[in-house]
């Protein structure tokens, strides 16, 4: 049976705080909460969320172990055996992807390249701070709202997602948004791949790691162009179409080869609270989707095949 991977849990557990922060963002939407408000239930909820999920991780690893006990001393033994010993080649690999991330995220750290152009985020979140509500001051003018926004986009809740993290942190909206949340969303990234990977060469690690060297290299690749995933991981990584393309999409596959559709409509949800895309439901349903209707066919084929 196949055991939940580090990067399924990382990326899980970003995408239950994305909902926990909807929750909350349209509590301070429809019942006008005060963002300190909304911040200390986003806190509780956050830290109830993680004590749940370490019982359930704490009661199935006592379960494993239980079941192991009762197999004798072989299979405990081998149960601490590494299930796969990293070669030469593979090592070196490995290396390279290392030095490609750390290349990324000192290259994100800098600032030179961050696009700011048109996108208020950091503002927003600013004005959140500042006035101690969601959406009560225009961040252009300092003053409230004259006119409303569309509300298909103040239900989107990456704003006081960042603002919380600026809560906790202390940081200023600027760093949170440009560079903290880049470097999150650059490792999440990998995490996914590193899902997708295996997915695609569950026998073979030289070939993962391969894999990985070349979607690093493919980011660097697409930095040069405006627009492109490359350029929009690493110059503007805090925007919710940049989640999207480059974490929920790539996990949403892997989970859909390995055919975990709970989890995949995990990312359809988390997509409609950061992204408007026809109110959300857009790439991840569309891929999630394609990709049930593909199996199908495909089993349908085989089936008339083993039939003749």
């Amino acid at each position: 049976m196949e055991t939940h991977r580090f990067s399924d849990w990382f990326i899980t557990s970003e995408i239950i705080m994305i909902g926990l922060t909807e929750g909350v963002h349209l509590c301070g939407l429809l019942f006008g909460w005060t963002f300190s408000r909304c911040a200390l239930f986003l806190g509780a909820a956050a830290g109830a969320a993680l004590a749940f999920g370490l019982c359930i991780r704490i009661i199935k690893r006592h379960k494993r172990r239980k079941s192991r006990d009762g197999r004798g001393f072989y299979a405990c033994r081998q149960a601490f055996v590494p299930q796969e010993a990293i070669g030469g080649g593979e090592g070196l690999l490995y290396a390279l992807f290392l030095f490609e991330v750390l290349s990324q995220l000192i290259f994100i750290r800098m600032g030179n390249t961050v696009y700011v152009e048109r996108d208020m985020t950091a503002e927003t979140v600013g004005s959140f701070l500042a006035a101690d509500g969601i959406y009560r001051v225009n961040p252009m003018t300092g003053l409230p709202y004259q006119a409303g926004m569309p509300f298909r986009i103040k239900i989107l809740c990456l704003p006081t997602l960042y603002a919380g993290i600026c809560r906790v942190t202390g940081f200023d909206p600027a760093t949170v948004v440009q560079f903290i949340v880049p470097e999150i969303t650059l490792i999440s990234c990998y995490a996914a791949f590193s899902a997708l990977g295996r997915c695609l060469f569950p026998q073979d690690q030289k070939k993962r790691a391969c894999f990985l060297v070349a979607a690093a290299f493919l980011v660097w690749t697409g930095s040069c162009g405006f627009g492109m995933d490359g350029f929009n991981l690493l110059c503007c990584g805090w925007r919710g179409e940049t989640i999207r393309n480059c974490v929920l999409a790539p996990w949403l596959l892997s989970l859909c080869l390995r055919r975990k559709w709970k989890s995949a409509a995990l990312c359809v949800l988390a997509e409609a609270c950061i992204v408007w895309t026809l109110y959300g439901f857009g790439v991840c349903v569309a891929l999630m989707l394609g990709m049930a209707a593909a199996q199908q066919c495909c089993k349908a084929l085989s089936g008339k095949g083993r039939g003749r």
